[in-house]
């Protein structure tokens, strides 16, 4: 029994942190350069850009519920501080994801509606232009750092597994 929870909790972990770094690393890498070198206007890169972020953030807090799902089965077998860490960690992208997703993007969009074009933009757009690139900037640190955060849970939690998977045929036995 705990060795099928225990295998259904790194499922569940796995695929959560595949969907959750991998489309950041994707949109980061293969769709966010792509849409502001190939477009013909940062206006419009931008408009496109704005919803596939929607969707983008839609995607992490799928891989962010499938990961609390793992960590919810992997207590019925562990509740030790190795797993009290991975929580943490968790906890801690969920919390930045909150700031850059629920936080920062409605205050971009916000500011992309009152800026006339990021191509040419008006005198009276500047300030709006300036605070949008500041935002921006906190958008793609808090972004990098939940990657950074990600790989390190990721690491750590294919040890734990490991250490928990090695220990499974002496709990068998006992």
């Amino acid at each position: 029994m705990i060795q099928n929870k225990l295998m259904l909790a790194m499922l569940c972990v796995y695929a959560g942190m595949t969907l959750w770094l991998g489309s950041l690393a994707f949109f980061g890498i293969g769709v966010a350069p792509v849409i502001f070198k190939t477009l013909p206007s940062k206006d419009l890169a931008g408009a496109l850009n704005a919803v596939i972020l929607h969707r983008l953030n839609m995607m992490e807090l799928s891989g962010a519920v499938l990961v609390g799902v793992g960590f919810a089965l992997l207590f019925a077998a562990s509740r030790d501080k190795k797993t009290w860490v991975s929580v943490a960690l968790l906890s801690l992208m969920v919390g930045l994801w909150c700031i850059y997703a629920l936080i920062l993007t409605p205050q971009m969009n916000g500011l992309r509606t009152q800026i006339n074009s990021f191509d040419a933009p008006l005198t009276t757009s500047l300030p709006f232009v300036q605070t949008f690139r500041s935002y921006h900037v906190w958008y793609s640190r808090l972004v990098g750092t939940n990657m950074i955060t990600g790989l390190i849970l990721l690491v750590w939690q294919t040890r734990h597994f490991l250490l928990l998977a090695q220990n499974l045929p002496q709990k068998a036995n006992e």
